[in-house]
């Protein structure tokens, strides 16, 4: 229960090949896997791999969770505006697709 759990997401292929791959392949517009691995870490190996950061002596007592990054709230609030030019555009962007709101 102590363990760090993180998620590493990487291309299968790596940066210096996947244009070699690309030319290589016969299908055009080819999407390379990704490779999904969970990691998990005990403390002082994550520490030590700057996976998490060593947190001070006060803040070693808080139980409560951190608060989470919130991406898909701030997208969406950035497309807002933009709803109504696409309405009246609709020919331009009908190959687009707009985050849910």
């Amino acid at each position: 229960d102590k363990a760090i759990k993180r998620f590493l997401v990487r291309n299968i292929v790596e940066q210096a090949a996947v244009r070699d791959v690309q030319e290589a392949c016969v299908y055009d517009q080819n999407v390379l896997p990704k490779l999904y691995a969970k990691m998990q870490y005990c403390v002082s190996c994550a520490i030590h791999s700057h996976v998490v950061r060593v947190c001070s002596r006060t803040d070693r007592r808080k139980r409560e969770p951190p608060q989470r990054f919130q991406r898909r709230r701030v997208l969406r609030e950035s497309f807002k505006g933009l709803g109504d030019f696409v309405d009246q555009n609709r020919k331009l962007f009908s190959r687009c697709t707009l985050p849910q709101s």
